[in-house]
């Protein structure tokens, strides 16, 4: 073996994710070791992992977004960490990128990786400018926010891109975003509220405006055609109901 390869424990959370789990954990064959957490899954989901003879299987109530990731981090053998949900799976760009990465000491804490989404019924343009997100890490040096929702890693130390893209299959419906819009934003509206933060009437109307337009224009969904215009369409809306939901708290309870 290697002596300089970079031993990484691929780690996974799950609930309920029987249509998207096999894609993600085939994309992590590749890993020293695969930990996935599944929060008591009532479908096939622990089924499909149970076919995995590499994959070390636990179970635990759900304790939240991030304590749950927190939880399943802290059980990779590994220090340094490959995190996906069950709803991502790495391209073989990403694998064969990442397998080049362990041949060399890491010369970051954390790395960057770009995330290409799926929207509706196809995969986002090219074009399409993408999210990045830290999901390579070394865990002593990192750990998860304490966000209710949208919960990421943060790393004390350098972080750095690493081109290694990744796919989500996370809103194949116009009905599963209106799902996770109406649940997402009541969470984003409580975290605003508790760390002190309020919303006028002014931001309530024109927010959501300057949110589309930086969807469609600055994010270039304008290139996913008519998808493009509905997911910008209820990116706004989502904005526009976190906030609304915070004016809410704030009536009744300031």
């Amino acid at each position: 073996m290697n002596k300089t390869k970079t031993q990484v424990s691929a780690v996974v959370t799950c609930f309920n994710s029987e249509e998207t789990i096999q894609k993600c954990l085939d994309s992590l064959s590749w890993a020293d070791e695969i930990v996935v957490l599944d929060s008591y899954s009532e479908d096939r989901t622990v089924e499909i992992i149970e076919s995995f003879s590499n994959v070390k299987l636990k179970q635990q109530s759900f304790k939240g977004f991030a304590q749950q990731k927190q939880d399943a981090i802290d059980m990779a053998e590994h220090d340094w960490v490959m995190l996906l949900d069950a709803d991502e799976c790495l391209t073989p760009k990403a694998i064969k990128k990442i397998k080049q990465w362990q041949q060399t000491p890491p010369k970051a804490d954390g790395f960057n990786l770009p995330r290409i989404e799926w929207v509706f019924w196809h995969w986002a343009h090219p074009w399409v400018k993408r999210n990045e997100f830290i999901r390579l890490f070394d865990k002593t040096k990192a750990h998860m926010s304490k966000d209710l929702v949208h919960e990421s890693i943060q790393v004390d130390g350098v972080v750095k891109r690493l081109y290694a893209p990744f796919k989500h299959y996370g809103e194949t419906s116009i009905q599963v975003k209106l799902d996770k819009i109406n649940r997402y934003s009541a969470l984003a509206a409580q975290q605003k509220y508790d760390r002190g933060k309020r919303c006028s009437a002014f931001r309530l109307f024109l927010y959501p405006i300057f949110y589309f337009f930086r969807q469609y224009f600055i994010k270039r969904q304008i290139f996913n055609g008519v998808a493009g215009v509905i997911n910008s369409t209820l990116n706004s809306y989502y904005a526009y109901l976190k906030y609304a939901k915070l004016y809410e708290l704030q009536q009744n309870k300031d």
